[in-house]
């Protein structure tokens, strides 16, 4: 195990009563890594403060609520005064964990104000930044070191916040984008743009065409030309209409640019395609006669 730690005095992560009367107090912080062992901590009566463990890398896991969970890097844990603590780290998974001890009347109102609980924030170089800021200011013990450690504290928890927050707005996007896709499957014939696109998701065209992107892989003017291709390629298949007809069912208001990207998509004309349907059909004819 690889561990960098720090603590407000020399013996450790000790809790003193005087500790838990203060608004608010830090008594340690730390860094671990697992290279080549596994790891674990029992405390069945938990500890006399406050612990918050993120997962910045890797994996943990962790008894919770009576049953064993994986959580993945991401993920805040936290354990309040005297709540068991189980859990383990196998060097299989690489974790990486960041903790932080603290205590204080001013606490419980804190983390209610901030909804700190357990759940996912993703991995956050500033998050780290913090951690890795407050475990030195406890090393070194310069002149006002406890003061700077409670700044850095109190600055990581509406931080964590955000960080939820932000989590929780992105969920809600990708819920807005899937209902898109949906729509485009049902209605990829309307007169569809980015602009429109990024209105039904309710976000800013820039914004969304990303977004669109890290969740299909692809941008979404193609996603909505590759839909309308593949619906073409039925028509085709199925159909006795013609190229502007199938132009226009599929959503294309000029046959000659529908006949390009149509070719671009899958190598060959419309009116190939359609002739070479059509001359499987009479094959298959003959072949029955």
């Amino acid at each position: 195990m690889i561990r960098v730690a720090g603590y407000a005095r020399d013996i450790g992560s000790a809790v003193y009563l005087e500790d838990t009367q203060k608004p608010l107090f830090v008594s340690g912080s730390g860094y671990q890594r697992f290279p080549s062992k596994n790891y674990s901590i029992q405390r069945p009566a938990g500890r006399p403060d406050y612990q918050l463990l993120y997962i910045y890398k890797g994996c943990g896991h962790f008894l919770l609520d009576g049953s064993w969970q994986d959580i993945p890097a991401g993920n805040l844990v936290l354990y309040s005064p005297s709540e068991p603590q189980v859990y383990s780290y196998y060097a299989a998974d690489a974790p990486q964990i960041y903790w932080i001890h603290f205590t204080g009347t001013e606490i419980p109102a804190l983390l209610e104000k901030y909804e700190i609980r357990n759940g996912y924030v993703g991995e956050n170089r500033v998050l780290k930044q913090l951690f890795d800021e407050i475990i030195l200011e406890l090393q070194l013990k310069k002149p006002m070191f406890q003061d700077i450690t409670l700044v850095l504290f109190q600055k990581m928890l509406p931080l964590i916040r955000r960080l939820t927050l932000s989590q929780s707005e992105a969920q809600d996007q990708a819920v807005q984008i899937e209902q898109l896709i949906v729509r485009l499957n049902q209605q990829y014939m309307e007169q569809w743009d980015i602009t429109s696109m990024a209105d039904f998701c309710h976000l800013s065209p820039y914004y969304f065409s990303h977004q669109f992107k890290n969740m299909t892989g692809i941008s979404p003017v193609r996603y909505l030309n590759r839909l309308r291709i593949e619906k073409a390629k039925e028509l085709l298949l199925t159909e006795d209409l013609s190229i502007s007809e199938v132009a226009a069912l599929v959503g294309y208001k000029d046959p000659l640019y529908f006949s390009k990207a149509f070719k671009k998509a899958t190598g060959s004309s419309p009116k190939m395609f359609h002739g070479n349907r059509l001359q499987f059909d009479e094959t298959f004819e003959g072949t029955i006669h």
